[in-house]
């Protein structure tokens, strides 16, 4: 047997019904082998895979068969090169003829054929037997990774008999994978409304999380509630979870008796858990509403990566909606297509997202959204939001003339610019105007492109999405596979936070015509997940609003958190005015900026100490009294803070310093990472991580590594410079 060098796989299984059949199974590291074509694995899970193929039909030279993974990912990348690197692949073949391994080692998350194995002489003969092992660990690697969430994929094989590239399905070629959550619960969140009135019922979600941050469906225990404020009627001293809650429990009709500011805390004392719910304003007679939203994340429709294609209980749109009014307690959501097939071909999936808008439509409890996103090849991907009912989606490989002529004008429709594989390029295609920003998504915190939209004249409304692939619609923050902005830096591509982000919306009412004009008023703000309430203004003025005005701005910052707030920085333009490190749950702060520029742009951005964060939509301020140069002498957005390295240790991240060294010489180019120095161990809502920096490459960038520790196959994550909001595209 030869082992050929890696290249991609451009084949697909056509279809059919060739003799033949797989047997597979899964060894994990720790625990009974499954095995069979139904396969039920528990999410992130460390072991390794095998295929077997008894040969039924003969094979001739040129022929072979083709493997492909369709609604979940083995790996990143599977490979035959590093035996002590994960992912590690080796064909065992009991045949007299010549055969040999090609993986797609280069694009397998973005396509489905993952192995080839190749007749190079002879015959394949009935009877030969060939045997695919993925994650073998005989030469000290580590194995391989269950998919991190739930999902139900489907392993395929076909066969070439002739070598003319024609795959054709076995009959028994299809392998069912069953991913469901980890047992162990990990993480605890309570969401109630951001805003009430007295006496006004409200409810509450307890949803239960495993590490992964999967709802732990088989979650049994108790969990205590305790206001900070005052008792609230209604909310049980505790709720006991069974088997049938699935994770999740909702407590209706809870009601506060006065106004005034209430956290309610929750306790699981079994298994260790606690957490601290939303901020809670109750107020006689609100402004307005402050709703929560995902105008960006991803349901079944998925021509392009073969990873959403099948309408799963997860990715239906029905389920997305069930996710977005459950676990994730939302007012709106738009789950779309990824990548829709042609709608005249396969009309079915556009009217599942039809039929799901109209059985979740609900003024006053809960908004669905239509949409799908487009993929120009010049100008950035789009997603297309529609306000009210679309007969037909946007075509997925629409290009920028087609996108701005159709609906740039309309104000019922949305082109939102994302973060994704195709972040908005104001270079290669300027636009007039961009209503919509994404500054945080399941890719990674992105303020840069906040950055971009304001160097090129945008002044858009700022939100945060999930762009949700096959995580839950909105979860907490995760550490999940190969979602990370360092694909083009490492042969592995580093995690990301996966789910998380949403929109903060301030509208009158929770219906669809104040949410829309909400959102074109610029009245958001977004956060990675937490309900964090923020308030920006200038001069009297909301964020979001463009004034004129003779003397200093004067800022007020009002926020309430739902952990201490580590930093609040506020940014003029591109550079940094002011910071202020009030580790409080609650703060307000004023500030005059006593130099101003004639015109600027002014918004916030807050971290709290559990890694979430939250960015104010800018406020556009023409100052008469103000002066041209007046940035001179201020650091940029996003400069770096000084750092000695060598005055870090000793610190409680060290004891994985080697473990992050052999993880790197087993699967990069350790050369490439200088200077790696623990600083800390931080405790984030993805999970606890030693915190690494380093420098990366020749050009030595600044990076910061987390290494998520709390996983039997730990985690990668990178982002450029000392701090994590997104200082430049990692893409």
């Amino acid at each position: 047997m030869t082992t050929a060098a890696p290249r991609t796989l451009p084949f697909r299984s056509r279809g059919g019904n060739d003799p033949g059949r797989v047997d597979a199974r899964f060894q994990p590291a720790s625990g009974p082998t499954v095995r069979g074509r139904d396969l039920g694995l528990t999410a992130g899970a460390v072991g390794t895979w095998e295929f077997r193929i008894i040969v039924e039909a003969p094979v001739a030279a040129g022929g072979g068969f083709l493997f492909e993974r369709h609604g979940f990912l083995l790996s990143h990348s599977v490979q035959n090169t590093r035996p002590r690197g994960r992912d590690y692949v080796a064909l065992h073949a009991t045949t007299a003829a010549g055969v040999s391994l090609e993986l797609n080692e280069l694009n397998q998350a973005h396509w489905p054929s993952f192995a080839r194995i190749v007749v190079d002489r002879g015959t394949l003969a009935p009877g030969d037997e060939l045997c695919l092992l993925i994650g073998d660990t005989r030469q000290g690697g580590p194995g391989s990774e269950a998919y991190d969430v739930v999902c139900q994929g489907r392993i395929v094989v076909s066969a070439d008999r002739s070598g003319g590239l024609a795959y054709r399905q076995l009959a028994a070629g299809e392998v069912r994978v069953h991913v469901t959550s980890d047992p162990e619960p990990a993480l605890l969140r309570l969401l109630g409304p951001s805003i009430a009135r007295p006496g006004e019922p409200f409810a509450l979600h307890l949803a239960v999380y495993d590490r992964n941050h999967n709802v732990c469906t088989q979650y049994k225990g108790t969990v205590e509630f305790h206001s900070d404020a005052w008792p609230l009627d209604g909310l049980p001293p505790e709720v006991t979870l069974g088997s049938d809650n699935q994770g999740l429990a909702i407590i209706e009709g809870v009601t506060a008796p006065q106004p005034g500011l209430i956290r309610i805390e929750a306790h699981d004392r079994q298994h260790g858990l606690s957490t601290l719910g939303n901020p809670l304003l109750v107020q006689s007679n609100p402004e307005s509403l402050l709703l929560w939203g995902d105008l960006h994340s991803h349901s079944w429709g998925d021509i392009s990566m073969s990873l959403m294609d099948d309408p799963t209980p997860v990715l239906h749109p029905a389920g997305r909606h069930a996710q977005a009014r459950g676990q994730a307690r939302l007012d709106f959501a738009a789950p779309g297509p990824m990548a829709p097939p042609d709608q005249a071909q396969r009309p079915a999936v556009w009217e599942a997202h039809q039929a799901a808008y109209r059985a979740n439509d609900e003024p006053g409890t809960y908004v669905p959204f239509l949409a799908a996103e487009a993929h120009p090849n010049v100008g950035g991907d789009r997603n297309v939001v529609f306000r009210d009912w679309a007969e037909r989606h946007a075509p997925t490989w629409s290009d920028m003339d087609y996108l701005v002529e159709t609906y740039g004008d309309r104000d019922d429709v949305l082109l939102e610019a994302h973060v994704g594989g195709g972040p908005a390029d104001w270079d290669a295609y300027p636009t007039a105007s961009e209503p919509v920003v994404e500054v945080a998504s399941g890719h990674c915190c992105a303020e840069w492109l906040l950055q971009r939209a304001l160097r090129h004249g945008h002044r858009p409304a700022v939100i945060a999405s999930g762009d949700t692939h096959l995580p839950l619609l909105a979860a907490p923050m995760a550490a999940h596979h190969y979602r990370g902005r360092f694909g083009n830096y490492l042969n592995i591509r580093d995690c990301a936070i996966g789910c998380g982000p949403v929109a903060a919306v301030r509208a009158t009412r929770c219906e669809r015509r104040a949410i829309w004009d909400a959102v074109l008023k610029r009245r958001t703000y977004a956060t990675t997940g937490a309900r964090i309430i923020l308030d920006v203004q200038a001069n009297g003025h909301e964020s979001g609003i463009e004034i004129d005005i003779d003397d200093n701005p004067r800022l007020v910052i009002s926020a309430h958190a739902c952990a201490p707030i580590e930093r609040i920085d506020l940014i003029r333009n591109d550079r940094a005015l002011a910071a202020w490190r009030p580790n409080t749950l609650d703060a307000t702060l004023e500030f005059e900026d006593a130099s101003p520029l004639t015109s600027a742009a002014y918004y916030v951005r807050l971290r709290q100490t559990d890694g979430e964060y939250a960015w104010s939509t800018p406020l556009w301020i023409a100052c008469r009294a103000g002066s041209a140069d007046a940035d001179r002498g201020l650091p940029a957005w996003n400069q770096h803070e000084s750092l000695d390295l060598a005055a870090v240790r000793p610190n409680d991240a060290e004891a994985f310093e080697q473990q992050i060294l052999d993880y790197l010489a087993a699967n990069e180019d350790p050369g490439r990472f200088h200077d790696l120095t623990p600083i800390r161990l931080v405790h984030e809502v993805p999970g606890r991580a030693a915190l690494f920096r380093a420098f990366l490459g020749q050009d030595r960038e600044p990076i910061t590594i987390r290494w998520y520790v709390d996983f039997p196959m730990p985690r990668l994550r990178l982002d450029w410079g000392w701090r994590d909001f997104g200082t430049r595209d990692g893409g």
